[in-house]
């Protein structure tokens, strides 16, 4: 395993959009380097730098990142960014934010309808437009720039593999401002170990996606050569390769990662279906209780023995937040715990005070954990996802049915073939089941994989304070937002004295490291 992460006993988790933004990653790094390791979200950065800027960018931080890319590699990319989308003072309150390009995929060679294959094996690449990559890139460099600056400790960034075509390249872009290692999720990370490895030498690489409705023998593949950006001046020198941790739920996937004919992971953390955000989903037939929740299982239990026997390094996640629960971890054989849920809820988080007060009050009045957090089936990744339960947010089923369906950012959104015509022809289509439900059946969708699908991407946006002005029966008002946290609420009830005051990144780490050697 790569020293980087060899003696970090406590991360913190990379959790929604923005919530662990470079505030929250870098006041865990630094608190005690060489033990802690904050981590960035690598989701939806584009759509935040955007945004920002055109807040006003306050404080200035997003312009000085982008600023020290264009200066360290000489290039003018993040003047660019700026010119496009900073407006001094901040857009009015009732102005919609400029939308970041969306990320659609289209053939290197420019073709806009693919034939059916005739039977050989097929291989298709894609790419994205130049300015949506550089984007991507500036982003993704600015976010970890930004949580690295004037400390030694470890930074993170997270990603979900679900959402793939950005990924290349925003990961590319942390890896130019010196990322330590990179946790990836929400799917199986084959060939990723390796392919950080060629990104490192700016090498040409390609990362296979997924298309619907393809046939037996094709495969098609998103390609990326950094040495044909910005005119090959990010390759001047060899990056660092950072450590690489998979997350997954089960000890199958250790095996089948640990015996990669790549490259294994350097790391495991092993996730209990109890953490915040995307789940594995239950084994077997989905079954759910009287409430609609899926119900887990002995199946479900990772077999840490099992995952402590291939030897290869992990950390603990789901219910994991307190000394007590590190000190098992440790006794299992474990490097060390990650912990989100607990940091999500400090003040230096990114979540909108407004949510995080509106938890510490549901707490302070007696509600239960399992009353607050939900485990649903609302992601349109089709994963479970949790849920807190709070008013005016799109838990409650009287926001979701009067919100109207719209996909305007996409970054949850499937890839597939529209049905061949007379001569064979297909083109692609993009469609997300919690999209309009028309749309999604007009691109060869069923109308049933839109039942309780709620709108990830605009609601996770507002969770963090950056959330669309649409119109409402003639009111402006703020796309509804969406708050995502683990199911064991202990640790934040521990150190908000049952929701009554604040608590901050330091009193976080004292409490989890408390008893740590």
């Amino acid at each position: 395993m790569t020293k980087l992460l060899e003696h970090i006993k406590l991360i913190q988790g990379g959790m929604g959009v923005y919530v662990s933004n470079w505030r929250l990653a870098k006041a865990v790094a630094m608190q005690r380097p060489g033990e802690t390791a904050g981590t960035v979200s690598g989701t939806a950065l584009d759509v935040v730098y955007v945004r920002l800027l055109q807040l006003g960018d306050p404080g200035g931080h997003a312009r000085r990142a982008l600023q020290a890319l264009d200066d360290t590699f000489d290039v003018a990319i993040g003047r660019d960014i700026r010119d496009r989308y900073f407006i001094e003072g901040g857009k009015p309150p009732d102005a919609r934010f400029r939308s970041a390009p969306m990320q659609i995929i289209k053939a290197t060679d420019g073709r806009r309808s693919f034939p059916l294959p005739d039977g050989a094996t097929a291989a298709t690449s894609f790419k994205l437009e130049d300015d949506v990559i550089e984007l991507l890139i500036a982003t993704g460099f600015a976010e970890v720039w930004l949580a690295k600056e004037g400390h030694p400790g470890r930074i993170l960034i997270n990603f979900l593999h679900k959402i793939e075509l950005p990924l290349i390249y925003v990961l590319y872009g942390a890896m130019l401002a010196g990322v330590d290692g990179v946790v990836i999720g929400a799917g199986n990370p084959e060939g990723l170990p390796a392919l950080c490895r060629q990104l490192a030498q700016h090498a040409a690489v390609t990362h296979k996606i997924s298309l619907l409705y393809r046939e037996t023998g094709e495969d098609f593949k998103l390609a990326f050569d950094p040495q044909q950006v910005a005119g090959g001046r990010f390759a001047a020198q060899p990056l660092a390769a950072p450590a690489f941790l998979a997350v997954v739920s089960l000890e199958e996937l250790v095996k089948v990662l640990a015996e990669s004919e790549s490259l294994p992971p350097d790391g495991f953390i092993i996730e209990h279906h109890t953490a915040g955000g995307h789940n594995a989903n239950p084994a077997g037939p989905m079954v759910k209780d009287a409430t609609g929740q899926p119900i887990y299982g002995a199946r479900d239990e990772a077999d840490l023995a099992a995952i402590l026997a291939v030897g290869i390094p992990f950390w603990l996640a789901g219910g994991y937040g307190s000394g007590p629960k590190l000190q098992e971890a440790l006794a299992a054989g474990a490097n060390g715990v990650q912990a989100g849920t607990v940091f999500a809820l400090a003040e230096e988080s990114g979540m909108k005070p407004e949510y995080r007060s509106a938890i510490l009050e549901a707490l302070k009045n007696g509600v239960a954990d399992a009353d607050l957090v939900h485990t649903t089936t609302f992601s349109p990744t089709g994963f479970a996802f949790k849920v807190v339960q709070l008013q005016d947010t799109v838990s409650a089923d009287d926001i979701y049915e009067s919100r109207r369906r719209v996909c305007d950012i996409g970054m949850l959104q499937q890839r597939g073939f529209n049905k061949p015509d007379e001569q064979g022809d297909r083109t692609l289509f993009q469609r997300c089941p919690a999209g309009p439900i028309e749309t999604y059946i007009k691109k060869r969708g069923l109308e049933h994989n839109t039942d309780e699908r709620r709108c990830l991407c605009n609601g996770l946006l507002s969770c963090v304070g950056l959330g669309q002005v649409k119109e409402v029966r003639g009111e402006l008002v703020e796309e509804p937002a969406i708050v995502t946290l683990g199911n064991h609420l202990d640790g934040v009830r521990r150190l908000s004295r049952q929701g009554q005051t604040r608590y901050y990144v330091e009193d976080v780490v004292a409490d989890i490291l408390a008893d740590a050697s």
